[in-house]
């Protein structure tokens, strides 16, 4: 819902050229169900204020200002990272997450292959260490073991080398 609300400011601001704090207001407009009730009655009007007055500033709190030296409005991200904040939560428990399912995640049958790897890839290249070659290695420690015993074999005829490493073989050659 929070890339539609991006995605309908942005429409709004090419078509029509909308001032930041009026597509706000139309976004707002158009809530429903939890996210009206949170902003009707979890938000008080000193915090709904902050939210559509919001402006732009620079890591210092210095207001960046547009060609006609007014300053800039941020209201629609200031609303949309609310919006995140207080429904989804800091985004940095996801990275502890992601390593517990990681560190679980394998398949039994062939046929699951394709959703195996797209987990795995997606799970891993949220991490910051997602460069790392022990990635690839527990990518393969997750196959099904004859499954993963054929593709080590077929590294290690590339490589012409008894002992695989990983640092040198390109993701996708694993897949």
């Amino acid at each position: 819902i929070l890339q539609q609300m991006t995605m309908a400011a942005n429409a709004y601001k090419t078509q029509s050229g909308l001032q930041d704090r009026v597509r706000a207001e139309i976004i707002i407009a158009g809530f429903s169900s939890q996210i009206k009730g949170w902003w009707d009655y979890y938000l008080t009007s000193q915090q709904q204020e902050e939210i559509l007055y919001d402006i732009k500033t620079h890591e210092d709190d210095v207001p960046i200002f547009d060609p006609d030296e007014n300053p800039q409005q941020d209201a629609v991200a200031r609303l949309i990272l609310t919006i995140s904040l207080h429904f989804v939560g800091d985004p940095s428990h996801l990275k502890d997450k992601n390593v517990e399912l990681l560190s679980n995640l394998r398949y039994r049958k062939l046929s699951g292959f394709l959703n195996y790897k797209n987990t795995f890839l997606t799970r891993v290249m949220l991490k910051e260490d997602s460069s790392q070659p022990f990635w690839k290695e527990k990518f393969l420690a997750g196959l099904p073991n004859l499954l993963g015993k054929k593709v080590r074999n077929r590294i290690r005829e590339i490589c012409g080398k008894q002992m695989i490493s990983y640092d040198d073989i390109p993701t996708v050659n694993l897949l």
